[in-house]
């Protein structure tokens, strides 16, 4: 079993990888989504990597049909927790990306905070990009959030810890 898939390493990082201020700031990032993809209320949108769901609640609270894709069950019932608590209707799904794919289904996909390129075999990373293509309705946006070499080699650190 690869990193990723482990369920607790996402438990333990949770409270590092979506502090306080990274979900604060969802709703401007939402904001600039919307306005890069130039995208419409009623506009349906998948979530790709959905994590603990800061972007789709965002994004149904602008009146945005959302769905949120993740492969951690952990993330997957706090999503639908806090959902149910804001009355929001969003559909969350446990699934692994390299076989999610819902047919001429969204306008837009987002895959955001660098969910992408986790997998060893490029044909892996294939198949992601294969059924977002085969998801989106024809002229659908996907967008996807990666740091660039330049990015990396300015944040690098030979080692780093967190208690």
């Amino acid at each position: 079993m690869e990193w990723w898939e482990k369920d607790e390493f996402w438990m333990n990082f949770e409270p590092i990888l979506f502090d306080e201020e990274r979900i604060k700031n969802s709703s401007t990032e939402v904001e600039k989504i919307i306005s890069i993809l130039n995208l419409k209320e009623k506009d349906k949108i998948l979530d790709l990597c959905c994590g603990i769901g800061r972007h789709a609640i965002e994004f149904t609270k602008r009146n945005f049909i959302v769905s949120g894709v993740d492969r951690n069950e952990y993330f997957i019932e706090k999503c639908k927790k806090r959902a149910k608590e804001e009355n929001l209707n969003i559909e969350f799904i446990k699934s692994d990306i390299r076989s999610f794919v819902r047919k001429n289904e969204f306008d837009a996909i987002i895959n955001i905070f660098t969910s992408f390129g986790y997998f060893e075999n490029i044909d892996d990373d294939r198949k992601v990009i294969k059924n977002c293509f085969d998801s989106l309705k024809e002229g659908g946006k996907f967008l996807i959030d990666m740091n660039g070499k330049e990015t990396l080699a300015r944040i690098f650190r030979q080692r780093d810890w967190y208690r």
